[in-house]
Formats: C-alpha cells, structure tokens, sequence
C-alpha cells in the first residue's frame, strides 16, 4: 500500500529530486555502517529476504488492491541499515519492470526503507512482554500506519490528482484549492482499504517472525546486534 506505483512525469521534479537525494544519504549511511559486517553471514540472506520481498509486492491481494511489503519482516532479520538496503534493491527492480517510475525510485525506497528501520526499532524496544507472534503483528500494524500517514502527506504536498497516484494516470497538476478534497478521499481510502491489509500483513509477519523465532533464533539475535552495531558508535 505504501509503494507507489506513479509513472514518470507525475510528481513535481523538486519532490522526486528530494526523495533520490534523501534516499542516497540515507543509503550511504547504511553502506557506511555495514562496513564491518559479516557479508558471509548477512548477503545471502539480504539476496534471499530482497527476492522474497520482490515476489510480495508484485502481487495484488484483490478486491482491497492491497501489495504485501514484507518490510516490517525485513528489518526484523536484517536490520536497520540492510533492511533499507534490501528496500532499495526491491524497489528498484520494481520501477525497471514497471511498477512505478525510476523518478520514484528515492520515495519509494524512504517509505519502504522507514517501515524495515521503524519496524525493527519498535521490535527490538518491545522486549519479552508478549509473545513474538503478538510483538511482530502490533509492530507491523503501527509501523505501516506511520509510513501510510507519510504517504498521504507526499500526496498532499504533491498535489497531484488522487487518481493518477491509486491507478498511474498522467493527469495534470491540480491546484491547492482543487486538489483539498481529492486528497481527503485519498486518505479515507488508502487508510480503510489498508487497515484491512494491515491485519493481513500483520498475521503474516507474525507467523514469520515466530517460524523464524523456532526454528533460527540466532536471525532475530544477529538482527538486534546489527542494529546496536550499525547505529551505535
């Protein structure tokens, strides 16, 4: 829900420009905090979690129109630093196969990128006082309403029509006055179709999390520590 599937020529230059120019500081404080990393241990996972991630979002849950992230699960195991990393590799496999403009690329990946930091952050600060399953899905949930509240402001700020954003439409460029309501409906829509997703995604990332949790609990140790290491000093 928070991937944008918009074509090139949409979004106003100054706000795309932004969002590449974010991202690629944003990127190159994560490729400076992995310096250190254990790339026989994390890559083959970063490769594995980013294909994962890649055949989520490529398909559409219907009638609610809804594309699973998988980000939240993404920062968990990897991360923050790599989990933005493997949410710019998504994406930008994504725009080349034409799910969205490469111009989208930087916003796109903030959104995604956020959801694996935010994800992982609220993970780890939610310690043992639930069960994992529940800790997951609760993260997963207040993690994708954050970053779905960060789409409906780019919206806003962009003001483009609503119609070009949920379907990809070249549309013109509205003005403020005209674009107030379309961005009210946009909102309403995107935050009661995606709550429905949300709880979707919740589950899933729940049932992940708690497979993982059995079976390779030593991914969710390395995760926190990376997070701790990568962030830290």
């Amino acid at each position: 829900m928070t991937h944008m599937h918009i074509p090139d020529g949409i979004l106003p230059v100054w706000l795309w420009l932004s969002g590449l120019f974010l991202m690629a500081l944003a990127l190159s404080i994560s490729l400076i905090s992995l310096r250190s990393l254990d790339a026989k241990k994390k890559i083959p996972l970063l490769g594995a979690v980013s294909a994962v991630m890649l055949v989520a979002m490529s398909l559409e849950i219907l009638p609610i129109a809804y594309h699973i992230n998988l980000s939240v699960v993404t920062g968990i195991l990897l991360g923050p630093a790599l989990g933005f990393v493997a949410a710019f590799i998504t994406n930008l496999i994504l725009a080349l196969t034409g799910h969205g403009g490469i111009t989208v690329v930087g916003l796109n990946t903030l959104l995604l990128g956020s959801e694996a930091v935010l994800g992982h952050a609220l993970f780890s600060l939610m310690g043992q006082r639930l069960p994992i399953f529940w800790r997951a899905a609760i993260v997963t949930v207040l993690t994708l309403l954050t970053t779905t509240l960060l789409l409906i402001g780019i919206v806003s700020v962009s003001h483009v029509d609503v119609d070009a954003v949920l379907h990809g439409h070249e549309e013109g460029v509205h003005t403020e006055a005209a674009s107030e309501p379309t961005v009210s409906t946009f909102a309403i829509v995107v935050l009661s179709l995606g709550s429905i997703g949300w709880l979707i995604e919740a589950a899933i990332t729940g049932a992940v999390v708690k497979f993982v949790a059995q079976v390779k609990p030593e991914l969710l140790k390395h995760g926190l520590h990376d997070k701790q290491r990568s962030f830290g000093s």
